[in-house]
């Protein structure tokens, strides 16, 4: 038969439960600020370092937690190039570019007479430090650009076009003035951020495809606006695109002309604002990607398979707890087979609400759809586990915690014990308050006593034998309600859970002498209820 509770502990109870959530809450928020702060200050140093390191030249980043915008003394040569270095250093999950790493002005128009063919009409951060732009003499031939590279490379709207140009091998075709002209349908940067991230990383890997669909926004000749009519186009692919001219726009696929006619030496740009898609480019993700999956045992969660990119690393980790939390991140990064940003966002969810409802279990997906296996603590728990799998049309087999056996609590109090033996809970001197790191021992303990049903818990307060017996027999009696009661937070049935003090009665003694730091203890009995008759 469990011990009951004696009357002082009924009497002392909800002073002591009000001391302790504060405490918890006031500890709460102030390490939160410091966490986050130490991971921004870590984040301005690295970033900024693997930049440099990569050839970027000098940038600055301030982060929001893990999101950070970065700024640069001079425009950047590659901007976009910069900010997907900066997505792949560890830990980052957005990334912005300032206005000041874009190139925002035209090149210079000098005279035909001009003395310099070399003055830099502004410098460009490069890979390997400061060049000078040459300014661009363009001759009495009507064209603002001397050629359609020359309007990529100064307009930030077009950056990362300017960038997948250089990938796809197009970069030549568009600087060359002496080449056969051609009309460009270009691509905004915001046009490419509407484009799924995973499938962007797939065009990225592949330079024959990316060339592809570049092509297809290409056409031969100089064309402006007005030259257009409605109909089908035939674009440097081969295939054909349609052009609708209408009253108050001209669209040519799923794309309208947003800044019509930017003339250049070798061709004209149209500015439009979608991407132009071949009639047989298939966007929908591969048929299968490479499997991962997220497994928590022992308070554990290990993170293992293949994502596209680091952005979908940084989010399965942060649903999983988060760096630091008891994560074991296995995860590589492959654009081509790895898991796309809608799987990422499914598979987190199923993580986050494994983390919160689960004992243990696996979340996975394995290249075609998700799964879950576990052990639930309640039947809310289990459904609200199921139910997220569901909604993924995926499939699962939960199961209830097993009911202890005799055998079965008398080896989770040994465990618990060894466990608050080696890690014990700390109190403030005197007082019946927690230090802050005997939260996560508590934590540690509910987890492992939530590993089976219908057993009752009686937790035990001890002290040393300085002082008044009475005044440690109270003390014991409230430290043991603190903790109980921190375990009920925690979701241990708080009809199964007794406190009891002892105070001096039971000190640690070891060679005749008292150790007083191992008597002021808590510890554990465990006992398996018999459910047979009922």
């Amino acid at each position: 038969m469990v011990t009951k509770q004696p009357h002082p502990a009924r009497r002392y109870r909800r002073r002591i439960l009000g001391v302790g959530l504060l405490f918890t809450g006031v500890a709460c928020a102030a390490t939160a600020p410091i966490y986050n702060g130490r991971i921004e200050s870590d984040l301005e140093r690295r970033v900024p370092q693997e930049l440099v390191d990569a050839g970027f030249g000098t940038v600055t980043a301030e982060f929001s937690g893990q999101d950070g915008v970065l700024s640069c003394e001079q425009p950047l040569a590659r901007p976009e190039a910069a900010r997907q270095a900066a997505y792949d250093v560890w830990g980052v999950h957005a990334i912005d570019l300032d206005r000041s790493c874009r190139v925002n002005r035209a090149p210079v128009v000098e005279p035909a007479d001009a003395t310099s063919d070399t003055t830099p009409a502004t410098n460009i951060v490069g890979e390997t430090g400061p060049v000078a732009t040459v300014v661009v003499s363009v001759e009495d031939t009507g064209a603002d650009f001397e050629t359609v590279g020359a309007v990529l490379a100064s307009d930030p709207r077009y950056s990362l076009l300017a960038v997948l140009a250089a990938e796809a091998g197009l970069d030549e075709r568009f600087d060359d003035a002496e080449a056969d002209p051609i009309t460009v349908f270009a691509p905004t940067d915001a046009a490419f951020d509407e484009l799924p991230a995973d499938v962007l990383a797939r065009l990225r890997s592949d330079p024959e495809v990316l060339k592809g669909l570049l092509e297809h926004h290409l056409t031969a000749g100089s064309l402006l606006e007005a030259d257009l009519s409605s109909g089908p186009l035939v674009m440097a692919d081969g295939a054909t695109a349609t052009v609708v001219v209408g009253d108050a726009a001209t669209s040519i696929g799923d794309a309208t002309i947003i800044d019509a006619d930017i003339v250049t030496g070798n061709g004209v740009v149209q500015a439009v604002d979608a991407i132009i898609l071949p009639s047989d480019f298939d966007l929908s993700p591969d048929a299968a990607s490479a499997p991962a999956s997220a497994a928590m045992s022992d308070g554990v969660i290990t993170l293992t398979g293949v994502v596209a990119s680091e952005a979908e690393r940084a989010r399965l980790v942060e649903a999983a707890g988060g760096v630091g939390s008891g994560v074991v991140d296995q995860l590589t990064v492959d654009p081509s087979t790895g898991l796309n940003n809608e799987t990422t966002a499914g598979l987190a969810d199923l993580i986050a609400t494994m983390r919160a409802n689960l004992l243990s279990g696996e979340v996975t997906y394995d290249g075609v759809g998700f799964a879950a296996t576990g052990v639930y603590a309640d039947t809310v728990s289990g459904d609200a586990m199921g139910a997220a799998v569901e909604a993924l049309d995926g499939t699962h087999e939960l199961s209830p915690r097993p009911d202890a056996t005799i055998d079965d609590a008398a080896a989770l109090e040994a465990a618990l014990n060894l466990y608050v033996t080696e890690n014990p809970i700390l109190f403030e001197p005197g007082l019946a308050v927690l230090t802050p790191s005997a939260v996560t021992v508590i934590d540690e303990v509910a987890r492992q006593a939530q590993q089976f049903g219908e057993i009752d818990i009686t937790v035990e307060g001890h002290t040393d034998s300085d002082g008044a017996a009475e005044a440690n027999l109270l003390l014991s009696q409230q430290r043991a309600v603190v903790v109980r009661d921190a375990l009920i937070e925690r979701g241990l049935d708080g009809t199964r859970l007794e406190a009891v003090g002892f105070g001096s009665e039971q000190p640690v003694v070891v060679d005749g002498q008292e150790d007083k730091a191992a008597s002021r203890r808590v510890e554990f009995r465990v006992a398996a209820v018999d459910v047979s008759d009922g």
